[in-house]
């Protein structure tokens, strides 16, 4: 069995080692193999570019799909670029059926909660957080329907990052946008969860 995860920064883990990355923790645990099709920077559209490189290139046989687990994260960066979630939904439902259509478990992760005033100065001046808060509540929201509606697995990594009142934890990220070590173990433990819940045909 294999978990192949497409994302963007968030997946690819950015900033820490790589023995920290929860695609790393999760697959110490979990004892398959876990691939990390992340890319730091990247929106949806890229992922959806590199689709059949990184996704359908690594399960060329049929027999390969019924053993094969999809992993996708991303729209942070488009709302980051455009101040709009409108291209994170299309690009990520154009994924989702796409992987689906070729008899893929496919499930969703949910992007993180920011902390602006934890950004360098460099992403400050590039992107308007108050914004992309707004977006990316949005995007989330509409990320929970989307699942719902199609039943496809929703992996919330969000919501261990909010504290009580709904606001991002900044101790858990790196730069107010990047999980750190710790953030990267709670990542890890939400997709342990999910992939053995789909193991075990819930």
């Amino acid at each position: 069995m294999q978990l192949i995860c497409l994302g963007d920064s968030l997946t690819f883990g950015y900033g820490v080692r790589r023995s920290q990355r929860w695609t790393e923790l999760a697959a110490r645990e979990l004892g398959v193999e876990v691939v990390n099709c992340g890319v730091n920077g990247d929106t949806t559209g890229g992922m959806l570019a590199r689709l059949d490189r990184d996704v359908l290139g690594r399960c060329p046989q049929l027999s390969w799909r019924g053993r094969t687990a999809v992993l996708v994260t991303g729209g942070t960066n488009d709302i980051f670029y455009s101040g709009s979630d409108a291209a994170a939904r299309s690009n990520l439902g154009a994924i989702v059926h796409q992987l689906a259509a070729l008899g893929l478990r496919v499930a969703v992760g949910a992007p993180l909660p920011v902390a602006p005033e934890r950004t360098p100065e460099g992403w400050r001046a590039a992107v308007d957080f108050a914004g992309a808060r707004v977006a990316l509540e949005r995007y989330r929201s509409w990320l929970r329907g989307f699942c719902s509606g199609f039943g496809v697995p929703l992996v919330p990594f969000d919501l261990d990052f909010l504290d009580g009142q709904g606001a991002a934890v900044p101790e858990l990220l790196l730069d107010g946008i990047h999980p750190g070590p710790q953030g990267h173990r709670r990542m890890a433990d939400r997709c342990v969860t999910w992939f053995r819940q789909q193991m075990e045909g819930r």
